[in-house]
């Protein structure tokens, strides 16, 4: 396999790292989860008008192509995921020198797992395992980050990776470019455009990016969502030192003008005071919470800590970090 390249802001110039306390919050699991339950409790519900309301300005990025987590146990990860929960691989488990990784499909996006062999690129002091990565799929690469400078965010010089196909051939993998006004080294935000060809992808050559994203869709309804009943990505929670000026940019970068922003058509972002800038939970869309909350509790994977009606699943397999569910829309 073609080496592929280690995680980090595009390996070329450092931003701002998370602030030494960024952190402290994990080492104490009570404080966290009644942390944790007063944030959850002052979100907005879903409701069908809310997913359905329109953008008041086009974003110019097509979806969220996959968020990456950072661990020490891939393979830990992958295995309760694609196993336990019986969710799509969409990239099979591979280990390289580099790292050892692999894809989760959950319809509307994906689950990066890298367990990278160095994490030099982190700060000293975060721990893992960590939702590190938010990768935007463009429109065209050059019409996304025109659109988003165009907006006063900055974003890095495009860096294409590119390695042989089985004839020789060189082609582009990909070529990322890093919203640098969103980004530091711990939480990192970035446009991610897919060669057409790549040869490291494990999807069929010449399939476009919705055409990939619709195979991944089907690939979740075939097994109608896994034995949670997953239906997609429904909520992003970041913490930040500066709220205004995170909810600020954001909307810049999406268009959204509603409470809650609108990262995708049936993704939402909140933002929520905290003491570094992270993403702190993915909200998972569940067919029927009564029976993902049955399944989770029959086979120990409830969090117990959790607040009365919130569905967690445990952070002791999932290494601390949190994935809710709530119910989907009709």
């Amino acid at each position: 396999m073609v080496q592929r390249p280690a995680k980090q802001l595009d390996g070329s110039t450092a931003v701002p790292s998370c602030p030494s306390d960024a952190y402290d919050e994990r080492s104490d699991p009570v404080a966290e989860t009644r942390r944790e339950s007063r944030i959850h409790a002052t979100m907005p519900t879903f409701s069908k008008s809310a997913l359905e309301c329109k953008q008041v300005t086009a974003r110019p990025y097509q979806a969220i192509d996959h968020v990456v987590i950072r661990t020490v146990e891939a393979e830990a990860l992958y295995e309760l995921f694609g196993g336990q929960l019986g969710l799509p691989i969409t990239w099979p488990l591979q280990r390289a020198a580099f790292a050892t990784f692999g894809w989760i499909g959950l319809g509307n996006t994906n689950l990066e797992i890298w367990e990278a062999a160095d994490n030099s690129d982190l700060p000293a002091d975060c721990v893992l395992p960590l939702f590190h990565q938010i990768a935007l799929a463009p429109t065209q690469l050059d019409e996304t980050i025109a659109g988003i400078q165009a907006t006063g965010l900055a974003c890095k010089a495009p860096r294409p990776y590119a390695s042989k196909d089985q004839n020789g051939v060189v082609h582009t993998n990909f070529t990322n470019s890093v919203i640098l006004d969103l980004s530091n080294d711990a939480c990192c935000v970035f446009i991610c455009e897919w060669g057409d060809r790549a040869p490291i992808a494990p999807w069929t050559p010449g399939l476009t990016t919705p055409q990939r994203r619709a195979v991944e869709r089907e690939a979740l309804n075939a097994c109608r969502g896994g034995r949670l009943g997953i239906v997609g990505l429904r909520r992003m929670a970041l913490t930040s030192r500066d709220v205004p000026a995170a909810v600020e940019k954001w909307r810049r970068l999406t268009g959204s003008q509603r409470t809650s922003i609108m990262v995708a058509d049936d993704i939402e972002l909140s933002l929520f005071p905290g003491s570094h800038d992270r993403i702190q939970s993915l909200t998972l869309a569940v067919r029927d919470l009564s029976h993902a909350r049955r399944f989770l509790a029959e086979n120990d994977l409830l969090e117990e800590r959790a607040a009365q009606d919130d569905v967690v699943l445990a952070r002791r397999v999932t290494g601390g970090l949190t994935f809710r569910l709530v119910g989907d829309i009709d």
